[in-house]
């Protein structure tokens, strides 16, 4: 069994190492080895920077790095499916144009004045820049004063912090609120105890799908019919491992950039998106999360 594993892994290692030589010796490694080896250096860089910015202001609202990721991902993945798009669109709506753009212009860009050139340049760098921020853009949201008890009883537990697994005086508190037990994941506990304890309705439960049910949701990214997200709403975060809603936690704000600020429990400071060790404020895109409730009516 021993020497099955290991000829498994020396196998993985091999074919590892003859894709890293096939990617080597490719025209597109060649062209752009030096972008190729800078992202692993900017990704290192990125976690390192929020990893210290998290351990010096444990109440702020960091990026989750993982899930983050995950987000800057898709999100080049749609960008490379617009341009695709716009240049299929191009090629069949307008062969001429696109005939004339491959074959005189492209080819013969060298032959043209620096101060062309350099007219050109300007102009597609800013299309470049301007297709990228319609992409990553994200939206804004109120802030209602009337869920500013909410908002302030959920700042005050960003001290809230595991020393046990699972276990608390206040998440013990949290999980028996709900009627759950105790040494239980407790992300929903912390929702359904905190907006009982402010006497809103909800279903005070411990299992976090309860908390996206069709009849309470109020926006999820892909309906462009969804109402705007208020201070107290209900986040859930789909898992595609789990088949479903594993992660619920409370939306706050959303910042410049169109992030949303969110409070969460059962959750980590950076590397960890549930099963985490305390209350913790995190920036999410919007592109991560599932669905957004609202238990809040007025």
């Amino acid at each position: 069994m021993w020497l099955k594993t290991i000829d498994v892994i020396i196998g993985f290692f091999s074919k590892v190492k003859t894709i890293y030589t096939v990617i080597q010796d490719s025209d597109f490694f060649k062209t752009f080895k030096e972008e190729i080896t800078a992202i692993p250096i900017i990704l290192l860089l990125f976690w390192f920077i929020n990893h210290l910015l998290i351990v010096a202001f444990p109440n702020g609202a960091f990026f989750d790095f993982f899930s983050q990721m995950e987000t800057i991902v898709s999100k080049i993945v749609l960008f490379v499916v617009a341009l695709w798009t716009a240049h299929m669109a191009l090629r069949i709506s307008f062969p001429k144009v696109y005939k004339y753009l491959h074959d005189e212009f492209y080819h013969n860009f060298d032959l043209l004045s620096s101060d062309k050139k350099l007219d050109y340049a300007v102009k597609f760098i800013l299309v470049f820049i301007l297709t990228a921020g319609l992409v990553f853009r994200g939206g804004g949201a109120e802030n209602p004063e009337v869920r500013k008890d909410l908002l302030q009883c959920l700042n005050s537990q960003l001290n809230v912090r595991e020393i046990a697994p699972n276990r608390s005086p206040e998440i013990d508190l949290y999980l028996k609120t709900v009627g759950s037990q105790v040494g239980n994941p407790w992300c929903g506990a912390f929702v359904g105890s905190n907006l009982y304890w402010c006497n809103i309705p909800n279903p005070k439960s411990a299992w976090s799908p309860d908390y996206a049910k069709q009849q309470d949701i109020i926006w999820t990214y892909t309906n462009s019919h969804s109402l705007k997200p208020m201070p107290g709403d209900v986040v859930t975060f789909y898992f595609s491992n789990l088949g479903r809603v594993g992660h619920v936690g409370f939306y706050e704000s959303t910042d410049k950039d169109g992030y949303f600020i969110t409070i969460e429990g059962n959750t980590g400071g950076g590397l960890l998106n549930r099963e985490g060790d305390g209350v913790y404020k995190k920036k999410r895109s919007p592109y991560q999360i599932h669905a957004i409730s609202r238990y809040l009516k007025y």
